[in-house]
């Protein structure tokens, strides 16, 4: 049985901006700890200020998903954070996809 999302530490990739912002703001409502991730590290401090000021808990680890060395010190530094990670969201693209 997954845990209660009030629970969950939450990777999101992805989340400067649209469907992955969205994600992140609503997740951290629901108590859920998120780390949110994205080339664009202004964009994601902007988005951890949010979600602090409604009470959630977030941190911003920048990292682009097209570099696999990137990815796994994401992975790295949340579990760092937090000793695990429960739900990962891979919302990002890689920037070579068409």
């Amino acid at each position: 049985m997954a845990k209660p999302l009030s629970e969950q530490v939450i990777v999101i990739t992805g989340a400067s901006s649209g469907i992955g912002r969205e994600t992140a703001k609503r997740l951290a409502s629901k108590g859920a700890k998120v780390v949110v991730s994205a080339r664009s590290e202004e964009s994601l401090d902007d988005l951890v200020s949010e979600i602090k000021s409604d009470g959630g808990e977030a941190v911003s680890l920048p990292a682009d998903v097209s570099d696999m060395k990137e990815v796994q010190g994401l992975a790295k530094d949340a579990v760092t954070l937090y000793g695990r990670i429960d739900t990962w969201v891979n919302n990002a693209k890689r920037a070579d996809c068409r």
